[in-house]
């Protein structure tokens, strides 16, 4: 088969057509002194992504950019590994009239602004030759960021007893509070589709936290998810939804979500495998490559024989609907061995 384009290689794929190669790829880790900047980001994402050749370009967003216009204090990154999201000192919504009051953001101005025009000079920059996903955090997800996210931050006393016992006794204001919010991350989609992304990487809500039960995930969680995945059926083409943690929860509830592809940490023990998800639904699967251990180690060879033997055996579990792909944000110490991946896939492709 004749070597084949970024583009044709995905979109093939997920018409689950031969492909010369799977697509592959990988993200992180975050850009935690560059990401509050238009000009150093989209400088970093693009070497970034020029230097590892993948085939679909995650844009690794600071973590918090959604909540910023909402009044998060976010404190200032000071190193690389200084990771935006844990670094919230007072939480957006800290009392119930927080929630009362709140409402969708003018995603023209302000954080969404930026992030907008960083996703506008990376899919003018790209054009059509690799698929540009920003991050998008679900409704749910957005909720627990504006009420008590990092690692300084006070919860809520409204939350003592943790988000569902509260959805359980206010579901009025939860509602109310999950349709806006909803709606917001509808806007910021819509924002980002018009300067030319191709979807998104979706965090749904509910994906890693054991204290919630099914029914309260089925009740006060998932539904808003799908009203913002179907918000943007038949405009983004390829949407994955990453249903992150080594220990997933719900994930058989999230397996027909509106989105185009699944990725999971499926080298957890705790997590099902590509071939039992396969056997589950027909969406691309993306992962097969652990990254806390197949990247790791001084000899050269053994570590790309790893990967070699990975990505055949996840090829062969998925089928042609696959994407080799990590579980999560890669640790900085594995990125140099990216070329060594880079080096399997063409290999497979001969």
């Amino acid at each position: 088969m004749e070597t084949m384009t970024k583009m044709e290689r995905v979109k093939a794929v997920l018409e689950g057509k031969p492909v010369d190669r799977p697509p592959f790829i990988a993200w992180g880790p975050h850009l935690n002194l560059e990401d509050k900047h238009i000009g150093d980001f989209t400088k970093a994402v693009i070497a970034y992504e020029n230097q590892h050749d993948f085939d679909i370009l995650k844009v690794m967003q600071n973590g918090l950019y959604n909540t910023e216009d909402y009044g998060q204090v976010i404190d200032e990154t000071t190193d690389s590994e200084d990771a935006c999201f844990k670094k919230t000192r007072i939480a957006a919504f800290t009392k119930i009239e927080d929630l009362q009051n709140v409402k969708t953001t003018d995603v023209t101005q302000g954080a969404i602004a930026r992030e907008t025009e960083m996703i506008r000079i990376l899919c003018d920059y790209y054009k059509d030759t690799v698929p540009v996903l920003p991050t998008i955090f679900g409704p749910y997800r957005m909720l627990c960021q504006l009420t008590s996210y990092g690692n300084k931050a006070q919860q809520p006393a409204f939350l003592d007893g943790g988000m569902m016992k509260f959805a359980r006794e206010n579901e009025e204001l939860y509602f109310h509070v999950m349709d806006v919010l909803t709606q917001q991350v509808v806007n910021i989609m819509d924002a980002f589709l018009k300067v030319g992304a191709a979807g998104f990487f979706y965090c749904p809500g509910g994906t890693y936290f054991d204290n919630i039960a099914e029914e309260d995930y089925l009740k006060y969680i998932r539904p808003w998810d799908e009203v913002a995945l179907k918000a943007i059926e038949g405009r983004a083409w390829f949407t994955m939804l990453h249903i992150c943690s080594a220990k997933v929860c719900f994930m058989d509830h999230m397996l027909d979500l509106p989105a185009q592809a699944l990725n999971w940490e499926d080298a957890s023990p705790d997590n099902p495998s590509l071939e039992e998800i396969r056997a589950k639904c027909d969406k691309v699967l993306m992962g097969g490559v652990d990254r806390h251990s197949d990247f790791y180690g001084g000899n050269r060879d053994k570590v790309k024989a790893a990967l070699k033997e990975k990505t055949v055996e996840a090829m062969r579990q998925a089928g042609p609907k696959f994407i080799a792909a990590v579980g999560c944000e890669s640790p900085r110490e594995i990125t140099h061995r990216f070329v060594v991946w880079r080096e399997v896939m063409a290999e497979l492709a001969e």
